[in-house]
């Protein structure tokens, strides 16, 4: 017993330490100069990836855009045109050699970079959009 009154007695003559008065604003800034931080690096993020798929599309229709274009898909497209009773007739070979011939790897391989691009550029909108006001970010 003695030992729990000589404790109580100690920790009643302990003086309650107060947090500076500033304190508060403090924590505050620094919470504020980090999301800042956080926001100007996502930022900077979307613009790389909005130039790096830019850069990606112009090289993917350059490579990919000529063969696409020359492939066999479109010569026998074009037969709808021209012969639409030959390709009625035999529609089911015709839509066969369609799917046969379609560039498919040169689709994916253009489409790839362009939804990357929506992509980022969505991204950057909405952080832009949420952040600018709030931030006064450029």
């Amino acid at each position: 017993m003695d030992m729990d009154k000589k404790l109580s007695q100690i920790l009643k003559n302990i003086k309650e330490l107060e947090p500076p008065k500033n304190l508060e604003s403090l924590i505050l800034q620094k919470i504020e100069i980090k999301n800042r931080r956080k926001i100007r690096m996502e930022l900077i993020f979307s613009r790389i990836g909005i130039l790096g798929s830019v850069l990606a599309i112009i090289y993917v229709g350059f490579i990919f855009g000529g063969s696409f274009l020359k492939s066999e898909f479109w010569s026998l497209s074009s037969l709808i045109f021209s012969d639409a009773l030959i390709v009625a007739s035999n529609w089911k070979n015709f839509l066969y050699s369609l799917l046969e011939t379609f560039p498919f790897m040169h689709i994916v391989a253009i489409l790839v970079p362009i939804f990357t691009m929506l992509w980022s550029l969505s991204f950057y909108a909405d952080l832009h959009g949420k952040n600018s006001h709030k931030y006064h970010i450029a």
